[in-house]
């Protein structure tokens, strides 16, 4: 009877642990498939994200890497690592985000004062 319920107890944790291995396995697939699957954005609407040889689904323009540097002279200039200004020749930085909002971007209502 001690040997049965041992050979129970066993089975259930090899069960327990392949079941939580795979369960990791499966989330760090998830997780770098959803990384890889915003690695890239359609030009024209950069809202549209997915990965390498994905389509736009609004235009149909094939989805291009996005751009991770711009220039420090020209910001409009954008690309990766690597690259240069075709403007001034200078190399491409990493770019910031300065926490400020585009003039297309929706504002925040003012507050108003009370008197």
């Amino acid at each position: 009877m001690k040997t049965i319920f041992g050979l129970f107890l066993a089975a259930l944790l090899s069960v327990t642990l392949s079941v939580s291995v795979f369960a990791a396995q499966t989330h760090e697939h998830h997780a770098s498939a959803e990384a890889q699957s915003a690695s890239h954005a359609c030009p024209m609407h950069p809202d549209v994200t997915g990965a390498a040889g994905d389509t736009c689904p609004t235009c149909g323009m094939d989805l291009e890497a996005k751009a991770s540097h711009n220039c420090p002279m020209h910001p409009e200039v954008t690309g990766n690592a690597g690259d240069s200004c075709p403007k001034c020749g200078m190399d491409l930085e990493a770019a910031a985000t300065t926490g400020e909002h585009c003039a297309n971007c929706p504002k925040k209502p003012a507050k108003h004062a009370h008197h």
